[in-house]
């Protein structure tokens, strides 16, 4: 396990908040240990007050994997915003990063697509790339459920409505930030389901928005901490969060 004392010259980071997910982390790093990642990435594991053996994994396996893992672990139960604005002010702490992509601890996320988000924003100039699971069918892929399509697709035309922005998979996970969008995440976040917010932010603030498709897995064990019961808070909750964002001036990002 590499720790923050170790400074080793890198370029991206890649950002796994974790919360029991001692089933399939594993996994997740096994399949990116599978993959011939370039030169100048590094993992940072969020682990976000787990009750089971997130941290133990996380620390047995980092030691053994191909490039620099870094573990952190949050004292109590945070949520993920505040489990990703850590990666966040990590990246910002240690200052030798320049992309900074967020990737789910729970498998659903194909590791392949780090290397094309990370392209893709420095093709296009992006300032947040998104995987979107919507751009491209594929008949195997997992889609999540009907119920959560519906909000997707809420989300997706109200920030299109809002901001002229058109996207396809607002909730995605799987995203690459830039400097100007995660320097300003590492000290102003949203605490719950960051994703739809914080993408509205960066199209408010006319920061360069983009997405490419990929293909999502169903989550490797574990529980999502977005249940049935939790959907009509999480629509209100993140609607409202948007609307009051619309409503403030816009603000300054540095180039």
């Amino acid at each position: 396990m590499h720790y923050l004392c170790v400074m080793l010259q890198s370029n991206n980071l890649i950002v796994m908040p974790a919360f029991n997910e001692e089933e399939a982390l594993p996994k997740t790093l096994a399949k990116l240990a599978l993959l011939p990642l370039p030169q100048g990435y590094d993992v940072l594991i969020v682990n976000d007050g787990s009750r089971d053996c997130t941290a133990q994994v996380a620390a047995s396996m980092g030691s053994s994997l191909p490039f620099p893992v870094y573990l952190v672990n949050l004292p109590v139960n945070s949520g993920i915003g505040a489990a990703v604005q850590t990666g966040y002010r990590f990246a910002l702490a240690t200052g030798r990063y320049k992309y900074v992509i967020q990737f789910d601890a729970d498998g659903q996320h194909d590791p392949r697509a780090l290397t094309s988000l990370v392209q893709h924003s420095e093709q296009h100039n992006l300032d947040l790339c998104i995987g979107s699971r919507f751009l491209n069918y594929h008949e195997n892929a997992f889609r999540s459920t009907f119920l959560r399509r519906i909000g997707i697709r809420f989300f997706a035309k109200l920030i299109r409505l809002l901001s002229g922005v058109p996207v396809t998979d607002p909730t995605s996970g799987l995203r690459c930030a830039g400097p100007r969008a995660w320097r300003r995440f590492a000290e102003h976040y949203p605490e719950d389901y960051p994703e739809p917010e914080s993408l509205f932010w960066c199209a408010r603030n006319r920061l360069r928005v983009g997405e490419i498709p990929v293909v999502m897995h169903e989550r490797q064990g574990g529980i999502s901490s977005i249940r049935y019961l939790k959907t009509a808070y999480y629509m209100l909750k993140v609607t409202l969060a948007i609307l009051f964002d619309r409503l403030r001036a816009r603000e300054a990002t540095s180039s």
